[in-house]
Formats: structure tokens, C-alpha cells, sequence
């Protein structure tokens, strides 16, 4: 049969490529570009046999909204004009390329309708959701590291999805009492999985959908319920960083006056030491006071194979991880001490456990100790290699100092990282050389490249088609646009496969596909007008 202008489901097609880019996008960067090239050969297929190619491409390239998006895509073909690594800034062209795709295939085709999206949307989050259950069901890892739970996808990445599952799961509800049950239960799934993948900075993307959206819904309440849940809103942020605070605090107290003139004999007649300085606490009780060193060290060796000089299972140093399990204890560091630890407490100071609660206050907590105590070796002693937080503020502090020596143009697209290792061999850095990376700050990495300028533009290009278009009425897109934002702050995150797709797709989904969202007005604002 001969294909004529409707014997081919070019829309079904359309919507199914869509979908397969959603669903992918966790699982395979080779089966997602699969879905790219999917999509954009059906786009162009469909143009020849309706001859309406020339129409598209002009729809897309005279849409002023799309064409700002594309400019973002083509800052950084033009900032490999001033580059020297072009290897860098093509590879890094390519990868943004998914900006192009979807800015004109969908830019350039009629919008979804309401059904369309919530299938390529739930899809998606469905998916995600499947791949974070399935990283927890087969890793093959220890427990307690998280990322290894993320097996396709950088856990960074997938935080972030899972975010917008639960946002997306929530929204779209349904008459049907099991649908309903089915979204509620993916979307506590979801929750759980972040909390295993032990990602604050996906709780911190949840704290402010959830702060944005309630105050975006209380413009529809009268002006008491209003100001109470605005004042509300307020309060809970500041509550967490008092909370967060009182942590840090609690994990310092004074060492007792005199402690350091004391001299005290361990039972194998030994004096203990005590560091005065460094007020460390593990459960209250001080890591670095009360030390035999000798004796541990004697009594290590009849309890492990390895030294306390040798590193655990986490790379750090056993004699610092067996002086924090011991305090948490709430017992002294010597010998008898050592002794009395039963074969499967050695076997958790050899894996990197350094409280003896670790494993019973839940994944999350336990990422929050462990931040506490990468700043707390910050703080003190400056140590960062190997700490993801310490690492970050040490890749900030460079990246500033790299913005403001490049302020006006920048370093160009592919310079960036060389610039990084020029900043740290002529620093001296302290941070070990397998460490010295980027910024680690999509908006300071911008900076870097094309200058204060090119940030602005950058940042225009995100905001103004969306709020051109309307899709900033959207509140998935306010959710999705949080996650992105929040994500720019602590990763480079439009530098991967997967974190640029996720920037593409869903922005051209929400901005140039969705159907037009309609402002809410509230009540009172329509009695006036009426």
C-alpha cells in the first residue's frame, strides 16, 4: 500500500518517541538517543509526505521563544572561537545537542493535548521509579553505599527524577479509587528510594516544590488563610536551620578544664592522651580525649589482619575510624577497649563504620552525619579530598576566583577544566590531583566559560521562553524548573548526557509541547471582576 498523508500514524508515533525519551532517559544513553533519532526522522518523515517540512522548520525558527531557547545551543558553538581544547568544548557541543532537537521538533509541531502529556509524563515517572526499585532489589554493592543503588544513571540524576515522579504522580489524579491508590503508593515508593539513595539535596527539592506550590495555592484562600500559611511557609525553613545548626553545635563540647594536665594511667599502665583542641564528639563523648595509642595498636593487631595505619573499606584511615566507633561506645581507646569489641564491631570499623548507631537511624540521617563530619575535617583541618560536600566548597571557592579573573568573556567552551588545573597547580592545592574537577556549579561554570554576559544570556534563555509561553502557570514545569535550578548549584548539571536531556526534553515538553496552562484566579478576584 502506497503511504499517503494519513495512512501512517505520524502523531501516534510522535507521542510514542516522546515517551520512549521519558522512559529511557534512567535506563540507556544508547536507547535514548535511539528515541531521539526516532523522533526527529518521524518529525521529518511526516513533513515530507504532508509536504509541510519548509513550514515546520520556519515555525521553529521564526518562534522568537524557541529560537532564544536554541541560542543557548549556540552560545556554545560560538564560545569554541576563543577555546584551545577543542576535543572538550566539541564533545561538550554534542552533548548539548538535544537542545537543538527537541527546540525545533517541537517547536515546530502542533502541541500536545492534555492526555498526550499525561502519558509521556507518567511514563517517565513510572520509569524512574522502576529504575530506582530495581538498583535497590539487584546492586550487588555494600548496603551503605548509595550510589551504587543508582545502577544506570548518576544518583544525582536520578534524585532528581524521582523528584519530579512524586510531584508528577500527585498531580495527575484520577475518579478511579485504585489509580489513585497506584499514584499515592509510586509516589511514597519514590519518596522511599530518595531517602535510600540518601540525597538531601533531593529532600531539600522536595521542601521547596512543596513550600512554592502551597503558597502558589494559597493566592486562592482568603486573605487570613493566606497570611497564616504564608507566615507558615516562612517558619518551616527557618526551624530546619536552627535544627541544622543545633546538629553542627551538638557535635563539639568543651573538653572538661584540666583534662589535658591529668595524668591517668590505662590498666596496661600507659598515660592517655588528650587532644584539648579539637572538640570533636561522637554520641557526647569526646573521639579525640582518653587515647592509648600504643595499646590500641597492640591490641588491633590480635583482632584484625590489617594495622590501624591501613585504610578501611572507605579509604580513610583505621585509626581514626576505630577512635570514633570507640567514643560513640562511650568507652575509652585503649586496649581493654579494643578487646572487648565483638568480631562483627571489627568488622564494621574495617568497612568504615564509625558510630556504633550507624546502620539504625536510617539512610538519610546517616548521610547528614556523614556531611557533618566531611565540614567538621574541613573546618579543622582542612582536609577535603574524598569528602563529596568539602570537595564541592574547594571547587567553589576555585571557580569564583576563576569567574572574577575571566569576568568579561570567559574561557571559552572547552577551556574550562583547564582552567581549573591551571588554578590548582598554581595554588598548591591541597586537594589530591584524582580530585581536582569543576565547579561543580552549573551557573559558575557558565560564568567561567562565556563571562558575566554569557551567564546572563544563559539564564534569559531559560526564563524568558517558558514565561513567554505561559508554562511558568504550569506547576509540574514550577516543580521541574526547582529541580533544575537546585540541581545547578551543587553540578555541572547540563555537562552529561542524561542531565542535558533531562534540561531538553522536559523544558521543550512543558514550554513548547504542553498544552497552554490558564492562570488560577482567586475567588474573590473573580467576585470583583464580576
Amino acid at each position: 500500500m502506497p503511504l499517503t498523508r494519513s495512512s501512517f500514524p505520524f502523531r501516534s508515533v510522535h507521542v510514542a518517541a516522546l515517551a520512549l525519551c521519558a522512559v529511557f532517559l534512567p535506563w540507556s544513553s544508547a536507547f535514548l538517543s535511539m528515541a531521539q533519532m526516532l523522533l526527529a526522522a518521524n518529525w521529518l518523515a511526516e513533513g515530507m509526505v504532508k509536504r509541510t517540512i519548509r513550514k515546520r522548520f520556519r515555525s521553529a525558527f521564526t518562534s522568537a521563544p524557541a529560537l532564544v531557547f536554541i541560542s543557548f545551543f549556540l552560545l556554545h558553538v560560538l564560545g569554541l572561537s576563543w577555546t584551545d581544547d577543542m576535543v572538550w568544548g566539541t564533545d561538550l557541543a554534542r552533548i548539548l545537542f538535544p537542545v537543538l532537537v527537541f527546540a525545533i521538533i517541537l517547536g515546530g509541531s502542533e502541541r500536545l493535548n492534555a492526555h498526550e502529556l499525561r502519558i509521556i509524563l507518567l511514563l517517565g515517572s513510572w520509569s524512574a521509579v522502576a529504575c530506582g526499585a530495581f538498583g535497590i532489589i539487584f546492586h550487588n554493592s555494600a548496603s551503605d553505599n548509595y550510589r551504587a543503588l543508582s545502577m544506570f544513571i548518576s544518583h544525582i540524576r536520578l534524585a532528581l527524577l524521582l523528584c519530579l515522579a512524586v510531584v508528577i504522580l500527585l498531580h495527575y489524579r484520577s475518579t478511579r479509587p485504585l489509580i489513585n491508590l497506584g499514584h499515592w503508593c509510586g509516589a511514597l515508593l519514590a519518596i522511599y528510594l530518595i531517602a535510600r539513595l540518601e540525597s538531601l539535596q533531593g529532600f531539600a527539592v522536595l521542601s521547596l516544590v512543596a513550600i512554592a506550590l502551597i503558597w502558589r495555592w494559597s493566592r486562592t484562600r482568603t486573605a487570613l488563610w493566606r497570611s497564616s500559611l504564608r507566615a507558615l511557609l516562612i517558619a518551616i525553613p527557618v526551624a530546619l536551620a536552627l535544627g541544622a545548626y543545633s546538629l553542627i553545635e551538638a557535635r563539639h563540647s568543651p573538653v572538661p578544664p584540666g583534662l589535658g594536665t591529668k595524668l591517668e594511667l590505662t590498666a596496661g599502665g600507659e598515660p592517655y592522651y588528650h587532644d584539648t583542641v579539637d572538640t570533636q564528639t561522637e554520641n557526647g563523648t569526646h573521639v579525640w580525649t582518653y587515647l592509648a595509642w600504643r595499646e590500641m595498636r597492640r591490641a588491633w593487631m590480635l583482632r584484625s589482619d590489617r594495622t590501624l595505619d591501613d585504610a578501611d573499606d572507605k579509604g580513610h584511615a583505621l585509626w581514626s575510624t576505630a577512635a570514633r566507633y570507640l567514643a560513640s561506645k562511650g568507652v575509652r581507646k585503649d586496649s581493654v577497649s579494643v578487646m572487648a569489641l565483638t568480631d562483627a564491631e571489627v568488622r564494621a570499623i574495617e568497612a568504615g563504620r564509625t558510630n556504633v548507631l550507624q546502620g539504625q537511624r536510617g539512610p538519610l540521617r546517616e548521610r547528614v552525619e556523614e556531611v557533618l563530619f566531611e565540614l567538621d575535617m574541613y573546618r579543622s583541618k582542612g582536609q577535603a579530598s574524598g569528602h563529596s560536600v568539602a570537595m564541592r566548597i574547594e571547587f567553589q571557592k576555585a571557580g569564583w576566583e576563576l569567574a572574577k579573573a575571566n569576568w568579561l568573556i570567559g574561557v571559552g567552551t572547552g577551556d574550562t577544566q583547564r582552567a581549573f588545573d591551571d588554578y590548582y597547580e598554581r595554588t598548591n592545592s591541597t586537594l589530591e590531583k584524582k580530585w581536582r574537577l569543576r565547579a561543580h556549579n552549573e551557573y559558575l561554570t557558565l560564568w567561567i566559560s562565556f563571562g558575566v554576559f554569557g551567564l546572563m544570556w544563559s539564564l534569559f534563555t531559560w526564563w524568558w521562553p517558558a514565561y513567554r509561553m505561559g508554562a511558568w502557570k504550569n506547576p509540574i514545569f514550577i516543580a521541574w524548573a526547582i529541580a533544575f535550578g537546585v540541581s545547578c548549584l551543587t553540578d555541572d548539571t547540563i555537562e552529561t548526557q542524561a542531565g542535558a536531556t533531562f534540561f531538553a526534553l522536559y523544558y521543550a515538553l512543558f514550554v513548547f509541547a504542553a498544552p497552554r496552562a490558564v492562570e488560577e484566579v482567586p475567588p474573590h478576584a473573580r467576585q470583583r471582576s464580576a
